[in-house]
């Protein structure tokens, strides 16, 4: 191989190597969405299990609310997390460890879910029933 061609491999390699993963960003909340109230939002998580994925992208996750206030987050190949969620005039907090609370309105439409910060209008997280 000249030097001109191995040059320009090594450059290429090198170029490849420099590439990175774009974060992910949760679809935008859609004008349709409805905000949930207390009651509705007790009734739509407690008993079941949602599916997101995180803001470095391609790491998908699961949480499951149960309705003593444990919610269960599972993201492979780490084993199950118990973490605390609360909720209060429409705000629903989640407290793990080692993360700072999070707390946010729950907005639906279409059979997906996005939680909203109350403060900045951030989108925490966006989650749906399937994978």
């Amino acid at each position: 191989m000249t030097s001109s061609k191995f040059g320009a491999s090594l450059l290429i390699i090198c170029l490849a190597g420099c590439v990175t993963t774009k974060n992910y960003e949760p679809p935008p909340v859609p004008a349709s969405a409805v905000t949930l109230d207390d009651g509705q939002i007790s009734g739509t998580l407690v008993g079941k299990k949602f599916y997101g994925t995180t803001r470095e992208g391609s790491h998908p996750y699961s949480m499951s609310f149960a309705a003593n206030g444990v919610e269960t987050f599972e993201q492979a190949p780490f084993k199950p997390e118990t973490e605390r969620w609360s909720l209060k005039d429409g705000v629903v907090c989640i407290e793990a460890r080692g993360y700072p609370t999070e707390c946010s309105h729950v907005k639906t439409a279409n059979n997906e879910y996005w939680f909203v910060d109350p403060k900045s209008g951030r989108v925490n997280s966006h989650l749906r029933l399937i994978p």
